[in-house]
């Protein structure tokens, strides 16, 4: 059975032995994606023991109870891995219990199979003979895969490539069951393996690019982006909050972040795949514009400043149009900010406050 076991899954038990060292890296204390991803491990493993013990099961005819019991535990776990890769994906820190119910249904599918021909049983010749709810395991997986695409939506909705790697992992789980169906082969145990490393690295990379309050993308991605987007950058704008220390002082740092939030909001609602938006400071913004004209551009101010009166609250914003494609980045960041520092100075001359005495 050991030849058994490294033959078929030794590429398996190499990525699952791998991830496993870097996950006892992580020390973040109550990292929710933490556990997940131990449960994507824990379910391959269980996979591929439940695998190779049904092959020794497979070789005597007395050894039928085995055989279905490894059978049951196989036919379970398939959809839990694809389920610690739905958790691992779900936005938040509270998963949805009922998120399980589909997973759980499926157990108690195959755990009829000790009484019952309705999911699976073994004839007379030791073949695996599906019931007509054998194909749950199939039914319940794709489930999870839908699932984990519909939430790519909801989770990284902030950009084009955002995300991206979890089509790929959708397609090479969906491909992997269709050829394990056909060919009695176990490509799944080692692909949603990869899936769970790939997804891994994403969102660790993801993460780092992100402010952790907004969620929006931080001052390296900013820089970031700008190289990558280096000739098609139009436009870039630079943003505060006004009265945002004022509002610290009169009713706590809770409000400021309220505030922080409300305008990371806004920018979110008219950002798209040619305006990327970014927190870059405390209460300091920029927007990037890809392939815009200037017209579109003032629209987006517009837009944003109603919006921000909308949430009742004030801000100030500059743009420059970019003129010469060798300009670098920091020579567009202090135009920007120096039509941003006379907006605001405007602001606060309309509404008779001292801006210096603010910020002392």
């Amino acid at each position: 059975m050991i030849g058994y076991l490294l033959g078929r899954h030794f590429i398996t038990l190499g990525l699952t032995i791998g991830f496993m060292l870097k996950l006892r890296t992580q020390k973040s204390a109550g990292d929710a994606q933490l556990k997940y991803f131990w449960l994507t491990v824990i379910s391959t493993l269980v996979l591929v023991a439940a695998e190779s013990l049904e092959y020794w099961a497979q070789q005597s005819a007395d050894r039928v109870f085995w055989r279905t019991l490894f059978a049951v535990i196989g036919y379970s776990f398939r959809p839990i891995a694809a389920l610690s890769i739905t958790l691992v994906v779900y936005p938040g820190f509270h998963r949805p219990r009922f998120i399980w119910i589909p997973a759980l249904v499926n157990v108690l599918i195959y755990l009829t199979a000790f009484f019952s021909p309705i999911a699976f049983h073994i004839d007379e010749n030791n073949v695996i003979q599906r019931g007509p709810l054998g194909f749950s395991v199939l039914i319940v997986s794709f489930f999870y895969i839908v699932c984990i695409l519909w939430l790519k939506h909801k989770r990284f909705h902030s950009g084009a490539k955002e995300g991206t790697v979890l089509y790929l992992c959708a397609v090479l789980c969906v491909a992997a069951a269709v050829i394990d169906y056909y060919q009695e082969s176990s490509h799944i145990n080692a692909t949603v393996m990869m899936s769970s490393i790939f997804l891994y690295i994403f969102l660790r990379s993801f993460d780092m690019n992100r402010d952790p309050m907004t969620k929006l993308r931080n001052r390296l991605c900013f820089y970031e982006d700008y190289e990558q987007y280096d000739g098609s950058v139009s436009a870039v704008v630079m943003l505060d909050i006004n009265g945002l220390k004022k509002l610290n002082e009169d009713y706590g740092h809770d409000a400021g972040d309220r505030a922080i939030k409300a305008i990371s909001d806004s920018l979110r609602q008219v950002s798209d795949k040619q305006i990327q938006a970014y927190r870059i400071g405390a209460d300091e913004f920029a927007l990037l514009f890809i392939r815009k004209d200037e017209q579109a551009v003032k629209d987006t101010m517009e837009l944003l400043h109603e919006i921000a009166r909308e949430k009742g609250y004030s801000i100030s914003a500059g743009y420059v149009m970019r003129e010469d494609r060798d300009e670098p980045v920091q020579h567009l960041i202090r135009r920007a900010n120096q039509a941003m520092s006379k907006e605001k100075a405007e602001y606060y001359r309309q509404h008779g406050r001292n801006r210096r005495q603010e910020r002392e």
